[in-house]
């Protein structure tokens, strides 16, 4: 089991290739994390897991270890296989993910690449019981969060890309007072989003 890989990026897209000691692997990662990566030629770490089958062998990358936990914990689930678990985990934080699990938010869950009714309810009876000891870092609170939920489906509805909003609001500054107001992180997103 290849359980951790650090070594030089040499490439992020279309696929993920790092250099350990003269040999490249091939790491299949989130789109977030591939976003987080940017340019190629600087030392990267994962933490990884190898799915092996009989006819394929492919390593899944993660720059977090509670990422990791959580896509072992959703290929568990029958009907979820490595590359649906990495669709579901492809913009959305693990604790976004771990919290509608948790809260049964079955319209959330539905939202995720890959997830229709039926499997996102497979997804919560069989894994609401099962994630407590999934050790998560302090997510950040609910109004926040409920913000960012509202912010990014009102962006997506003016027709930005997912990936291009969630871009947009990581760049806002959160703690200041007008950051309390929907409009406001609208507009601030929108300006992040057009480079002003």
């Amino acid at each position: 089991m290849i359980s951790h890989l650090r070594g030089t990026l040499l490439t992020a897209s279309p696929c993920c290739v790092v250099d350990v000691g003269g040999v490249g692997f091939e790491v299949l990662i989130t789109e977030k994390d591939r976003n987080l990566l940017g340019r190629s030629s600087r030392e990267v770490s994962f933490h990884t897991y190898l799915h092996v089958r009989e006819d394929r062998i492919a390593l899944y990358g993660f720059l977090r270890g509670q990422d990791r936990e959580l896509f072992t914990r959703l290929i568990d689930v029958s009907g979820i296989g490595p590359r649906t678990a990495l669709g579901i985990m492809a913009e959305e934080s693990a604790e976004r993910i771990v919290r509608a699990i948790r809260s049964e938010d079955h319209g959330f869950l539905c939202r995720l690449p890959g997830l229709g009714k039926r499997t996102a309810e497979r997804l919560v009876v069989e894994l609401k019981d099962k994630l407590a000891d999934l050790e998560m870092e302090p997510a950040e609170t609910e109004p926040v969060a409920a913000l960012r939920d509202d912010a990014i489906l009102a962006l997506t509805s003016l027709g930005m890309p997912r990936h291009a909003a969630q871009r947009a609001l990581e760049r806002i500054d959160w703690a200041r007072p007008e950051m309390s107001s929907l409009e406001a992180i609208i507009k601030e997103a929108l300006k992040h989003a057009s480079g002003i």
